[in-house]
């Protein structure tokens, strides 16, 4: 059974007039509205007589050094033509809005409201042609890449990934258990990134993040991730996101659209392969966390299930290769 949305906490009116005071948003006239769901976060839409907005509560820690740092490369990316909506900044020229000032349980960001074309996938070609121009834009990020983008789970965490999901009764004990050795083997695919091939991309280019515009078009969103990283894995990252034929109109576009990334090596999965480890993981301590949210817990055990049935594997790493080659 799926989680139930009306079980999500209200924004309340004195969140939303802080939010509209602190980002000089005007009036607020309609909402706050709940709207969607993401990883890191809950999205609302607050109409004020200036415009409208979409709030997000922010369910992860962020500090605003990295909120700042993300919201530089959106700006960079948006003044190279890629369509995305904008972050708006406090009166005082701040990103977030600290849970205490905005009279809530959680940490905010504003950014400009995108109507999206309801029930309209985007096609693995106009996902590769954006990936493309995005791979063009000149921003380096001078951090460390994070392990949840570069190291491997090692066998002894997949193990005990295992254990917990058999010691409580998970429903996908079953499918862990029977992925696990291929789990294993395929951290052999995580090596560590060239620096000096680093440069700032996206981090979490999918079919949930660039959707199409209700005014035609694809608009690329969630750009929290944004971070250092070599633009060959982000793309073998959305290619393995990808279904078969997709996946190779998606980098037949890129190629076309300009893109300087070119998949020819298991090494460019190292991502993928990474960061599929660390989504197991996180999904699995969440679906069985006792502290943890009915929203969280069922979210987590969606997403386990859609992972487990085709997981990246070195086998499916081969496959790809041998398509993107042709």
């Amino acid at each position: 059974m799926g989680w139930d949305a009306r079980s999500v906490p209200v924004m309340s009116a004195a969140t939303a007039a802080a939010v509209a005071s602190s980002y000089d948003l005007g009036a607020v006239v309609g909402g706050p509205v709940y709207a969607a769901r993401g990883e890191q976060g809950r999205i609302w839409r607050l109409d004020t007589r200036g415009g409208s907005w979409a709030v997000k509560e922010l369910l992860m820690p962020v500090g605003e050094a990295d909120a700042a740092r993300d919201v530089e490369f959106q700006l960079a990316a948006w003044a190279a033509g890629i369509p995305l909506p904008l972050p708006r900044l406090t009166g005082a020229g701040r990103v977030l809005l600290p849970a205490q000032e905005a009279a809530s349980a959680w940490s905010l960001r504003v950014y400009q409201w995108a109507d999206l074309a309801p029930r309209q996938a985007v096609t693995g070609a106009e996902i590769g042609a954006v990936t493309a121009r995005l791979h063009q834009v000149q921003q380096v990020d001078p951090r460390p890449v994070e392990a949840w983008f570069s190291e491997p789970v090692g066998e002894p965490a997949w193990q005990a990934l295992l254990s917990d999901a058999r010691r409580g009764g998970a429903p996908w004990a079953g499918a862990l258990g029977r992925r696990l050795p291929e789990l294993i083997a395929l951290d052999a695919a995580v090596a560590a990134p060239d620096p000096a091939l680093m440069r700032t991309c996206h981090r979490d280019l999918n079919t949930e993040n660039v959707r199409r515009a209700a005014g035609g078009g694809v608009i690329v969103l969630d750009w929290e991730n944004s971070g250092p990283a070599q633009p060959e894995r982000e793309l073998a990252a959305i290619a393995a996101d990808l279904a078969a034929p997709a996946a190779s109109a998606a980098y037949a576009a890129y190629r076309e659209a300009g893109g300087p990334a070119r998949l020819s090596r298991t090494a460019d999965f190292a991502m993928a392969a990474a960061v599929q480890g660390h989504l197991l993981q996180f999904f699995s301590r969440r679906a069985l966390g006792r502290d943890e949210s009915p929203e969280n817990r069922t979210r987590c055990r969606e997403r386990l299930g859609h992972l487990l049935r085709q997981p990246l594997t070195m086998s499916r790493i081969d496959r790809l290769l041998d398509l993107l080659a042709r």
